[in-house]
């Protein structure tokens, strides 16, 4: 299990060894000049967003028909791309992290405190994680780029669909009495919202096995 996720952690550093350190260091600048943690909070979401593309990388040089032969399971197989994802998600929140801490001492006017950061962070990869398990079942089905097309447009058409009709919406879920909710237990809405990220990875998770081990290569 241990080789299977360092091999994968090999294809995507053979991808992004160049790219990330760039990015990295954009996104230093801009939260420095700038003071927006947004950029800490996005680099979460992409670093899953670019754990995924092992499933290319497997695609290119055949790795599917070679792991058949190997005495691995499918569920090995498809946790160790888990795992990978995980572990870029982890570089993304030590990276936020520390330059959060650096800005807030740097410059703390203007800024949140360590509370916004680390909860913003923390929240952001609850559903960041989220939503790139769920495609890893459409990406071992119809290929990488297909699943996030496809996840692309479901985001346009619901945030598309939430300017056109926000009033409504409002009316209708009670936004405010859901917002006031929050704020008097916090603690319990956060454990409601790992629960159900907790039970729709394992579903992800099942779906994702159940599609490669029935997969031809």
């Amino acid at each position: 299990m241990i080789g299977l996720v360092r091999k994968e952690l090999y294809g995507l550093n053979s991808l992004y060894k160049k790219q990330l350190p760039l990015v990295a260091a954009l996104y230093a600048v801009l939260v420095l000049a700038t003071g927006q943690d947004f950029f800490l909070y996005f680099g979460v979401w992409m670093m899953l967003f670019y754990s995924i593309s092992g499933l290319t990388l497997d695609d290119s040089c055949g790795w599917g028909r070679y792991a058949k032969t190997l005495p691995v399971t499918s569920a090995q197989v498809v946790g160790a791309k888990f795992l990978a994802s995980l572990v870029y998600m982890a570089i993304a929140l030590v990276y936020g992290s520390v330059l959060g801490v650096l800005h807030r001492l740097v410059n703390s006017s203007g800024t949140g405190g360590y509370g916004e950061l680390f909860g913003g962070l923390a929240a952001v990869s609850l559903v960041a994680m989220v939503m790139t398990f769920a495609l890893y079942p459409f990406a071992f089905k119809y290929g990488v780029e297909k699943a996030r097309n496809g996840l692309l447009v479901v985001w346009a058409v619901l945030f598309g669909g939430f300017f056109l009709l926000g009033d409504r919406l409002n009316e209708l879920l009670s936004l405010e009495t859901v917002l006031a909710s929050l704020e008097r237990s916090p603690l319990l809405w956060l454990a409601g919202a790992v629960a159900l990220s907790l039970v729709l990875i394992c579903i992800c998770f099942a779906a994702s096995c159940r599609i490669y081990s029935k997969k031809e290569f």
